[in-house]
């Protein structure tokens, strides 16, 4: 009877774990087909490197943060800089439609070099580069290690210093050997429209959000079990390098603009933003009031004014 049961129990696991699968890879494949690449693509030393660009003028790259897309920021922000600046706008290793450079989760300095050599294939030696959320510190990396084609930096929301409290569970899950293509399949399956929903009202908070913005990103995209996987493992490796990459903040000669908003619980100023304006004194730090982790949607005023600083420096 006991080997019956088990016989039993483990058939409905095999089935359950199919279906899964079948409908996990169905939803990433809509996705797909729902939110193509919208715009180009290079290859870097034999990775697939996807980017948008729009305007002409000064060049300025644009980052986006953990589980984003180049459609973070065309959304609105990307349109508003193009009347003035050529605006080049990449997806990050494993998001989008960008491949990712290794099993392992890419670092900060990794990443930031990919998008450079990617931007120099384009055509633009040096520019201005912004990140926002975990963009910022690939943004930050990139000054670091190039700060000779850094014409500027801005870091919106960005992650730039050491914090004690760990992020969500999740990214430790989805970065784990066995239980990151269980969470990713399962997610990528299974996950309800509310936690679509609950995920864009922490990021908005307390502002509400943009009309079309859900329609227009594709939070299918997010969810494919590649990125869900990429993304977990990004973050939840991203601690040592930000320890090691603080302790060289001091070597930032390049002018800094930094833009946070004060409500922000997700990547909290008291911990980054506030932290970055003492270690570069120089830099303009622009407190967006009665905002939290959405500037690059809700401070299109003060992003413009921080971009027209720095093309005049």
């Amino acid at each position: 009877m006991i080997k019956k049961i088990a016989k039993t129990a483990g058939l409905g696991l095999a089935l359950a774990s199919g279906a899964a699968t079948w409908k996990s890879n169905r939803n990433d494949a809509q996705a797909e087909a729902d939110y193509p690449p919208i715009g180009a693509f290079i290859n870097i030393d034999g990775t697939r490197v996807h980017y948008v660009i729009e305007g002409d003028g000064p060049p300025i790259v644009l980052i986006h943060g953990a589980g984003g897309n180049v459609r973070d920021f065309t959304f609105q922000l990307t349109g508003k800089l193009a009347k003035t600046h050529t605006v080049i706008t990449f997806d990050r290793p494993g998001h989008g439609y960008t491949d990712t450079l290794h099993a392992n989760g890419e670092s900060p300095a990794e990443q930031a070099a990919l998008l450079k050599a990617a931007t120099d294939a384009l055509g633009f030696p040096s520019a201005i580069v912004a990140g926002y959320s975990y963009g910022g510190a690939v943004a930050i990396a990139w000054a670091l290690d190039f700060p000779k084609a850094t014409d500027g930096l801005i870091v919106m929301n960005g992650v730039s210093n050491p914090w004690t409290l760990p992020p969500s569970k999740l990214y430790e899950l989805a970065a784990g050997r066995l239980t990151g293509p269980i969470m990713a399949t399962s997610l990528s399956a299974f996950a309800p429209e509310s936690l679509v929903q609950d995920t864009m009202q922490s990021i908005f908070a307390p502002q509400p959000t943009p009309e079309g913005y859900l329609d227009y990103i594709g939070a299918g995209l997010t969810l494919r079990k590649t990125t869900l996987r990429a993304n977990g493992k990004q973050v939840h490796t991203l601690l040592p390098h930000i320890e090691k990459q603080s302790l060289r903040y001091p070597s930032l000669t390049m002018p800094v603009e930094i833009i946070h908003g004060t409500e922000d619980k997700t990547i909290p100023p008291s911990i980054h933003a506030d932290v970055l304006s003492k270690q570069l004194p120089y830099a303009v730090y622009t407190r967006v009031e009665n905002v939290g982790h959405s500037v690059h949607h809700y401070a299109h005023d003060e992003i413009l004014a921080a971009v027209a600083r720095l093309t005049k420096s």
